[in-house]
């Protein structure tokens, strides 16, 4: 069997806003054996044109000739996906392990889940959203009409990145005045809304932890990344209550287990286009189930890598909730109909539970090849 490639390029519905650690479009990999379609995303690799050449590379060196079945693709990630090299690459190779997964479960025409389980240990996980890239002007009225309108989808866990104001060279901790504003207002405007702060590792160590008796009285489900991850996650860790979260850019199990062997982290994020695709995603969760640290999968993505998470979330009890990206208010994401009452629930259809057709019906601004 010769197996046939295409990638394409959906823009992102909300554009790329300056204030987003990685901007970019959804970048879809498509593989089909003649009947069947399987996709993966590689979005926010940084180098969207430059990705999909690498996807390209390994496909034609790895893929092409390969039997879609669970057994190559466990091959594939044992063998010659068991290391990337650069996080180009790594987001490569999940694209690929996403769309190689889809397609086996399309041939056999079940849930990708069912692939590896008789039955899942949930049907619907919880999540929260993320809202940084549903905001525009980034003022204290756009931040609280994004929680409502995810609180008017059902959602009552939101997070935000408010200290975008802070630079390496500003004083930080004034810079950070009015993003503490933000988070005053939204607590007092919706008191029963859990929220969580991503900071993208803009505070030094000395002033991350400087900030956190200040952090304290929002009563926050947890803070993530407030510095550049190494031992000063422990310090900080010891020194507040918040839970901490990071991992969001890893490649396969090993950098989680030493984040979670040195107590660096509460809670770790795989995300499933960079950790080497779904089976790693689950290899993670596996790999740190020995550890007090729980499993939030990273996903600020399209629909292939919203639903493949879900799938791995479904399979997995250490992962306890999903992460969803909030959009703008003329964009209803392929999988809306799945969220109900603060989860998202498993599709029946086969694969991922989403098509490529579907995909492309839901792009108001069109593909490019």
């Amino acid at each position: 069997m010769t197996l046939a490639l295409q990638v394409l390029t959906i823009p992102d519905p909300d554009g790329h806003g300056a204030a987003l650690a990685l901007k970019g479009d959804w970048v879809i990999v498509a593989i089909a054996d003649g009947t069947h379609v399987g996709l993966g995303e590689a979005s926010h690799s940084g180098e969207d044109e430059a990705c999909g050449a690498r996807v390209r590379e390994l496909f034609e060196r790895h893929v092409r000739a390969m039997p879609p079945s669970l057994e190559s693709i466990r091959a594939l990630e044992s063998g010659s996906f068991a290391r990337a090299g650069d996080f180009l690459t790594a987001t490569a190779m999940s694209a690929l392990n996403q769309a190689l997964y889809d397609l086996a479960a399309r041939r056999a025409a079940i849930p990708v889940w069912k692939l590896l389980a008789a039955e899942p240990v949930r049907t619907g996980v919880p999540v929260y959203m993320t809202i940084n890239r549903a905001l525009t002007v980034r003022d204290g009225e756009d931040y609280r009409e994004a929680v409502g309108r995810a609180v008017s989808l059902g959602v009552r866990r939101v997070k935000l990145a408010p200290f975008e104001a802070v630079t390496p060279g500003c004083d930080q901790l004034a810079a950070a005045r009015r993003g503490l504003d933000v988070l005053r207002m939204l607590r007092a405007v919706y008191p029963d809304v859990r929220l969580r702060v991503d900071f993208h590792e803009r505070f030094t160590p000395e002033n991350a932890l400087a900030l956190l008796p200040e952090l304290e009285p929002f009563d926050l489900d947890w803070i993530e990344v407030p510095c550049p991850i190494g031992p000063a996650n422990a310090e900080i860790r010891r020194c507040t209550s918040i839970p901490l979260a990071a991992g969001e850019l890893y490649f396969g199990t090993d950098a989680y287990v030493s984040l979670a062997r040195r107590g660096w982290a509460d809670v770790v994020m795989p995300d499933v286009k960079h950790v080497g695709g779904f089976g790693p995603l689950l290899e993670v969760c596996e790999a740190v189930r020995p550890f007090p640290v729980t499993v939030s999968p990273h996903n600020p993505s399209g629909a292939v890598s919203t639903l493949a998470s879900l799938h791995a979330a479904a399979l997995a009890d250490n992962a306890t909730e999903l992460e969803l990206p909030l959009h703008g208010p003329g964009h209803l994401p392929r999988y809306r109909h799945l969220l109900r009452d603060g989860a998202l629930h498993l599709p029946s259809a086969p694969g991922w539970g989403v098509t490529l057709d579907a995909l492309l019906e839901s792009s108001t601004t069109g593909v490019v090849r």
